[in-house]
């Protein structure tokens, strides 16, 4: 008969299993709050260079629209704008005349030149809009505009020859010959100049035409249609545009320098047409269609009379102000209105400073644990640009020695 065995096999005690499970939640949940932290940093991390692309993004983008601003357009004087029985150009931004246009200072109108105790609508190469924009939720200063106007060197329409049709707000682009001649200046790579009607980078609805005739000056029309094919192309100028620039018969319309008016006779001779654009950057709401939030601020960019598209999301402010002259040629720095208050000129600024061009997260800080007292996430740049197609005053007096 076999013998017991003597051997005892031990297992665990409950308060060994009672420590052990201990030390393996302790572990567990170590690496669960470093896991839960490499995510919310990663989260951080992603929306700052998300953040930084999309401001460095819009801030070349400003940067590039505004170095250009008065190119090709009057020798960076300004040109003065139709103004008949009350009718004022309007920016393009406010051309909707909603609330979302240029909000909440709707019919935001051109600056004026005063002759003669006249105030002339006058398009300048550089319009400043010094607190005229939205006022973002959680940003205490109301947002400024800026508008910047400078000449199209892709689409080669002074080219082709202009011949106005009564009463001067209908013309006809006729195509140069093949080769054209010396005096048309194509684009590099370009041999012959673009159709009227291209769908790339042609004349359509909404865009700005400046018309120079050496004899009866200059005048801007909005495009309101565009038919034919080549050789010859019919461009309507009609009255009611969304930017109210055509008014027949209006001072400084384009019916006034057609020759048409005063019962002359219409001549193409000494008239060129340049396409220009009319650039406005404001800020804008859209509305959250969850109805969760107050919105997204966006930054908009309005060419000409086109429908404004987005230049980038979550931007909750821009300043601008403006190095300038006064008529003795002193200096005016940091001007907010680009001196306009004053009676300065616009057409003596000299240098553009972006004060605050500020950027906020995509989303808050509830989204972290991180960040979850602090709100959105932002980033804030200043910079200068110099207006070089401006106007300048000449502040240095010489004295002829003995």
């Amino acid at each position: 008969m076999g013998q017991p065995s003597k051997s005892r096999v031990y297992g665990f005690t409950f308060i060994e299993l009672m420590v052990s499970m201990a030390l393996g939640l302790l572990i567990v949940g170590a690496a669960v709050k470093l896991f839960s932290q490499g995510v919310d940093a990663t989260w951080v991390v992603s929306q700052r260079a998300e953040m930084q692309q999309d401001l460095r993004a819009v801030q070349n983008m400003l940067t590039r629209d505004i170095s250009l601003a008065g190119a090709g357009i009057a020798g960076g004087q300004g040109i003065a704008l139709a103004n008949g029985a009350g009718v004022i150009p309007i920016y393009g931004c406010d051309q909707t005349g909603l609330a979302s246009g240029c909000p909440p200072n709707g019919g935001v109108k051109y600056p004026c030149a005063s002759i003669v105790g006249a105030c002339i609508p006058t398009l300048y190469g550089l319009t400043p809009g010094f607190a005229l924009g939205i006022t973002p939720p959680g940003s205490p200063t109301t947002s400024d505009l800026i508008t910047i106007a400078y000449s199209d060197t892709i689409f080669a329409l002074n080219c082709y020859t202009a011949t106005f049709t009564a009463p001067g707000n209908v013309v006809t682009f006729t195509a140069p010959p093949n080769p054209p001649p010396s005096s048309c200046i194509l684009p590099p790579g370009l041999v012959f100049p673009q159709n009227v009607n291209d769908t790339a980078v042609g004349l359509q609805a909404g865009d700005l035409v400046y018309f120079q005739n050496t004899a009866l000056g200059p005048a801007i029309g909005e495009v309101t249609g565009v038919a034919g094919g080549p050789p010859t192309y019919v461009v309507t100028f009609a009255d009611k545009d969304p930017l109210k620039l055509n008014q027949s018969g209006a001072a400084n319309d384009l019916t006034q320098i057609s020759g048409f008016a005063g019962g002359g006779k219409a001549s193409s001779v000494g008239t060129v047409a340049n396409r220009i654009f009319v650039i406005t950057y404001y800020l804008q709401m859209n509305p959250d269609p969850t109805g969760v939030t107050t919105g997204t601020p966006v930054l908009m960019r309005q060419v000409n009379g086109r429908t404004a598209v987005p230049a980038a999301e979550n931007i909750i402010n821009t300043q601008f102000t403006y190095d300038t002259y006064a008529a003795d040629g002193t200096l005016l720095n940091q001007l907010p209105d680009g001196g306009e208050s004053l009676g300065v000129s616009l057409n003596l600024i000299r240098k553009i400073n972006i004060a605050h061009l500020t950027i906020r997260s995509q989303m808050d800080g509830s989204r972290s644990a991180l960040y979850a007292t602090n709100g959105f996430q932002g980033y804030d740049v200043q910079t200068s640009i110099s207006a070089r197609n401006l106007s300048y005053q000449n502040r240095y007096t010489f004295t002829k020695g003995p």
